[in-house]
């Protein structure tokens, strides 16, 4: 069978911008104040012994916890207040039938990504203290927070993102300017699609009046080199939300639609 492959953005030829899509059409934007920004950090135990892929960052946050002995895992719910994250396990095909078995008592380090985690296991009545770090550990990660602009659409009343300018956390310089798009600002997505060790932005298109249920997105690939966010249209052209396999360093779109990460290349599998 053969296999397709894409490039993400350490390969300039296949067309990756620097900025922009396109020329903005209406220059007059509006600031967006309340756009979820849904960050996927990938964590593993520095035992070895666990993979956590985590969604933080939000009032509610939730993951899946993996056993790289046993090759099973467990989800995650619970609550976060600042850098302190309280999850019980959960059943996500019944609801709470799990009952709280396992419990997560976490603090997180939101600047450098590690995380000190106790472990309970109820029905032992036993617990385990773990140290977890990124699973792809790179040096001199930025850190960057987001400003949205855009403008309602007077059709559907509902507010699209149109530009977003890329802040510098450390100073509050704005270090880049991404717009030329329209996309939904319910919520983002901020996770390392590429699995090197930096995170990449992810939106939802809503270009030539695309609905939600389109399933289609704009992405937004960090790129350490030029230390830009650069876009990537191959990424664009495939349906579906891009759910991340860190352990496989896997992506699935759903509808089998699942590719490969390897050496910057995305594989199709068959």
């Amino acid at each position: 069978m053969k296999l397709k492959y894409f490039m993400f953005a350490s390969i300039m030829s296949l067309g990756f911008a620097q900025g922009s899509l396109a020329a903005p059409t209406d220059t007059v934007l509006e600031p967006i104040p309340s756009v979820t920004i849904s960050m996927q950090r990938m964590l593993r135990s520095t035992d070895g012994q666990y993979f956590l892929s985590l969604y933080a960052g939000k009032w509610n946050p939730h993951g899946t916890l993996f056993n790289l002995q046993t090759q099973k895992g467990v989800s995650f719910e619970g609550l976060q207040k600042g850098n302190q994250i309280n999850l019980k396990s959960f059943d996500p095909e019944v609801g709470d039938a799990a009952n709280g078995l396992y419990q997560i008592d976490a603090h997180l380090n939101a600047n450098t990504g590690y995380m000190t985690a106790t472990l309970a296991d109820q029905s032992q009545h036993s617990s385990v203290f773990l140290n977890f770090e990124p699973a792809v550990k790179v040096e001199n990660k930025p850190a960057f927070i987001f400003k949205f602009y855009g403008k309602t659409d007077p059709e559907t009343h509902a507010t699209l993102i149109q530009r977003v300018d890329v802040i510098n956390k450390l100073n509050n310089q704005k270090v880049q300017q991404l717009d030329g798009f329209s996309a939904f600002s319910y919520s983002v997505d901020y996770k390392d699609i590429n699995f090197d060790g930096y995170f990449d932005l992810v939106l939802g298109d809503a270009s030539n009046q695309q609905k939600v249920e389109d399933n289609r997105y704009i992405y937004w690939i960090y790129n350490p080199k030029t230390k830009q966010f650069q876009h990537s249209p191959q990424l664009d052209r495939i349906k579906g939300f891009a759910h991340l396999d860190g352990v496989n360093q896997q992506i699935n779109f759903g509808e089998g639609r699942i590719y490969q990460v390897e050496n910057g290349l995305l594989k199709a599998l068959p």
